[in-house]
């Protein structure tokens, strides 16, 4: 084991406090082991007129996350949206519905309808877990719909923005990403720029006494109505249980709706899902059909009209209607004499109405 004393000569004692206190003793130690250590230094010695000393505890971090062997690969290295609960028996539910939640869960779709920069909690179980196996869990969007599924899941352009109010204090690869994690130790992945899927990566701990699963909280930094993101397409969130080579071990699938009216889309989406049936009997319609020519209804009826110019639209109604009624008849040679007299009637008050 390296000691401190024996890792401080190597670098200046400022970057060396930076150093421990950033990533801690024991990632020094292992940087040490691979490299990690002289790759940063490498990189501040190289143009130590552009490099700053925020530049500089960037570095350090990745190597301390990249160099040793802590955390998965940054990718994935199965794309799948296929339930799998793999050995231990992976599981992850969302916490039901609950009065002034700003979620809203679905059981009947599997879904959660929130709006963006709310909280919400996911658990996690595992079942028959070896205490001294790392485990982790991949956070990853993916579109639902099969045509999108090789597209990026990334934030719009203009909540990506770094004078977004929800990019304070973050770096501009995290801004990129449309899920946080209010875990401290997740780490963000991926680069929509560089073509490689955005995912967070976040330690499984052991449950707390008394319970079966492991809490974590997630919120959503935009919407899938934004113009340049998602674009209204659906999209689901996959969880995937890893060890530190990446190998998965289970898998869960969330579907999700970041929206500003969860309650109103829950309903009217689990409304389209039900089936198309009604237990009610309806009643049967009857077809309206026209009296045949041979029993021709030739009985004559009179309205009261107020007002002339109502009174000459009702006319020219009426005429219509016996000119159809004269052309079916004379064309079954039937009796068309009552409709061609009260349509001279008619033609002739309309007459008299517009002298």
């Amino acid at each position: 084991m390296i000691e401190e004393q024996e890792l401080s000569p190597i670098i200046h004692q400022d970057i060396y406090e930076i150093m421990r206190d950033e990533v801690g003793m024991d990632s020094l130690v292992m940087m040490s082991d691979t490299g990690g250590i002289m790759d940063s230094m490498n990189m501040m010695n190289a143009d130590e007129s552009t490099l700053s000393l925020e530049d500089f505890k960037f570095n350090i971090n990745q190597s301390s996350y990249l160099s040793a062997p802590i955390f998965p690969p940054s990718e994935p290295l199965e794309l799948c949206n296929t339930e799998y609960p793999g050995p231990l028996n992976f599981e992850v539910f969302v916490d039901p519905n609950v009065l002034k939640n700003p979620w809203e869960y679905s059981p009947i779709l599997n879904k959660i309808y929130i709006d963006m920069k709310h909280k919400f909690p996911i658990n996690f179980s595992v079942k028959k877990a070896d205490p001294e196996r790392r485990l982790f869990v991949r956070v990853m969007p993916m579109f639902e719909e099969d045509r999108y599924v090789q597209e990026l899941v990334h934030r719009c352009i203009c909540h990506e923005q770094l004078t977004d109010p929800t990019n304070h204090n973050v770096s501009e690869m995290v801004a990129q990403h449309i899920i946080r994690c209010d875990n401290n130790n997740a780490q963000y992945f991926g680069d929509k720029n560089a073509g490689k899927r955005l995912s967070i990566v976040i330690p499984l701990g052991a449950p707390q006494a008394g319970t079966d699963s492991v809490k974590e909280f997630f919120h959503f930094v935009c919407k899938n109505s934004c113009v340049g993101g998602m674009n209204r397409r659906p999209i689901q969130v996959i969880f995937m249980l890893e060890d530190e080579c990446g190998k998965v071990l289970g898998r869960r699938v969330l579907c999700v709706r970041i929206c500003s009216c969860p309650k109103r889309d829950r309903e009217k989406e689990e409304k389209k899902n039900e089936p198309h049936h009604s237990s009610k009997k309806r009643k049967i319609e009857k077809k309206f059909t026209p009296p045949s020519s041979e029993a021709s209804d030739t009985r004559v009826f009179s309205l009261n009209v107020v007002g002339e110019e109502n009174y000459k639209i009702l006319l020219k109604v009426c005429k219509s209607l016996m000119s159809d009624e004269i052309i079916k008849l004379e064309e079954k040679n039937g009796n068309a004499a009552p409709f061609k007299k009260c349509r001279n009637d008619v033609m002739n008050t309309l007459q008299q109405l517009n002298e």
